[in-house]
């Protein structure tokens, strides 16, 4: 094979080379989520700055995130709670279990009141009246010093999880 052949034969097999290669790392980058979904994947709230006896709003994943920090004046449930530092405090997604609307909390009643059909759920998001039947769905959550993270799943989640089922 002549010498400017054989240069036009490597040339050419040098760019498919390269197309080949930054064809398949796009392919594989395509694989993975995007950045904003693993943003949006976590919710990072300080506990520090959360009132006590209130629920806190937050939004995880588009959902409403409701957090209840409290002290001993209210009621404990081992099941739903988790302590960090002095206080308890109880994490859960803000769609009722039964048709999938947002319930609004009334600190009067201390409740969660579903305005689609007036299910009701406690301060701890267990169930009360009918129809509802469930309560309300703890998130996968970590703790961190004095951060909860939602959208991880850490020891107390799991902790918890494993009470819920006793």
């Amino acid at each position: 094979m002549d010498r400017n052949r054989r240069l036009v034969n490597y040339s050419l097999l040098a760019l498919t080379g390269t197309g080949v290669y930054y064809t398949v790392g796009t392919m594989f980058q395509s694989l993975e989520p995007p950045k904003k979904a693993l943003l949006d994947a976590a919710t990072y709230i300080d506990t520090t700055a959360l009132p006590l006896n209130e629920i806190a709003y937050f939004s995880w994943q588009k959902k409403p995130l409701f957090i209840l920090k409290k002290d001993a004046t209210l009621t404990l449930d081992k099941k739903r709670d988790i302590k960090i530092g002095d206080y308890y405090y109880t994490v859960m997604v803000g769609i009722c279990t039964h048709l999938g609307c947002v319930p609004k909390y009334n600190a009067s009643l201390k409740r969660f009141i579903c305005p689609c059909h007036n299910g009701q759920f406690d301060y701890n998001g267990n169930a009360l009246a009918s129809p509802v039947t469930k309560p309300l769905v703890i998130p996968p959550f970590k703790v961190h010093d004095e951060m909860i993270i939602v959208g991880e799943v850490g020891e107390a989640y799991l902790q918890l999880m494993e009470a819920s089922k006793a």
